[in-house]
């Protein structure tokens, strides 16, 4: 094979650009060029840059759902980036287009359609986003972190490879230094997560139950996250048994140190904590598009490593209770996880872009 060339457009959150990136590394490996589109001062062009990957810039504006003087400047901005995109893909001369969805994919995508360029796009979530909707019309093919999300689509164009996800977190094999942070090696450990933001919601409901949980002989391992963290960590600082903190770089020794996760429901946690194999209690986020949280979970629930609570019936005794109820039958509920199907979606991904230009 050529050198071939692939334009990856993604952003927004770190749910569309982690797999992003994950595909491109892989395509990379294999030969192919790589050029990603994003948004100007954006959390997808920092990171591209921390992956040493080539990054040209637009200027697209997310569509809000409420009413707004953003909305005025919208279709300007649009057909812009739209234009520009062309610009830029014209420039690179790609092969193909992948989009792993996020409101600044829409007009790179658009683009490649006008352009006659093969478009392949990669779906994270039970309920597809608005972006990936819509080019799935022009798509050659569509691949699935979530099975449920098929019937959005037409059958002979989507694959079930899973999600793309952090390859760091899936490789690393060590634990977290425990006596360094305060914590026992041998202790049954909850971890709490809200992504990187926090959750207000989760950190308010579990903070009255900490010194229960350690009074049962069970440690506590807490990302309260940037947003409330000057709250919530004075009223844990030096409790032993709890190490909390604002936001990790070594998610992956946590995540080998755990026997218990308290997390949202977004789609690349729950594949990474099902390639991890940890019993997780999911309070999916009731805003998300079309209640798509609550579909991530339930796909974990059915397969019975998860137990969901909603937001609406969450309380701290409730919670402790699962927590409780689920940590006695750790080991039990261990069993059910099968292999990961999401620990090699990047290298398959890849595969098949990469099969479908030779």
């Amino acid at each position: 094979m050529g050198s071939k060339k692939v334009v990856i457009a993604a952003g927004g959150t770190g749910g569309h650009i982690i797999p992003a990136l994950s595909i491109a590394t892989e395509l990379i490996k294999a030969g192919v060029q790589v050029l990603y589109v994003g948004n100007k001062n954006s959390m997808e062009q920092k990171l591209t840059f921390s992956h040493s990957i080539n990054f040209a810039e637009i200027n697209v504006q997310k569509f809000y759902r409420k009413l707004t003087f953003a909305h005025i400047k919208f279709p300007f901005k649009l057909i812009k980036s739209i234009l520009d995109s062309k610009i830029i893909i014209r420039k690179f001369d790609p092969d193909a287009f992948l989009g792993t969805g996020g409101f600044v994919s829409g007009p790179v995508g658009y683009a490649a359609h006008l352009l006659k360029i093969p478009i392949f796009l990669q779906e994270q979530n039970s309920f597809p986003g608005a972006t990936t909707k819509i080019l799935s019309k022009y798509s050659k093919m569509i691949f699935l972190g979530n099975k449920n999300a098929n019937k959005y689509f037409p059958n002979n164009k989507t694959i079930y490879t899973g999600n793309p996800i952090n390859q760091n977190a899936v490789l690393e094999k060590d634990t977290i230094d425990y006596i360094k942070l305060g914590l026992k090696p041998d202790t049954k450990k909850i971890f709490l997560f809200g992504g990187s933001q926090g959750s207000v919601i989760l950190n308010n409901t579990f903070l009255p139950i900490i010194d229960d949980l350690l009074a049962l002989g069970y440690e506590v391992i807490w990302q309260i996250g940037k947003y409330s963290f000057e709250e919530f960590y004075p009223k844990v600082k030096g409790k032993k048994g709890v190490y909390a903190f604002d936001f990790t770089n070594e998610i992956g020794k946590i995540y080998n140190s755990v026997d218990l996760a308290i997390a949202r429901a977004g789609a690349l946690s729950l594949a990474e904590l099902e390639t991890k194999k940890i019993p997780s209690i999911l309070i999916p986020l009731p805003s998300a598009t079309e209640n798509h949280q609550y579909y991530n979970a339930m796909e974990l629930k059915e397969k019975r490593v998860a137990e969901i609570i909603e937001q609406k019936s969450l309380n701290s005794d409730e919670l402790k209770e699962m927590i409780v109820k689920m940590l006695q039958n750790i080991d039990k509920i261990k069993k059910h996880f099968t292999s990961s199907i999401h620990a090699d979606a990047p290298k398959n991904i890849a595969k098949e872009i990469i099969g479908f230009l030779s």
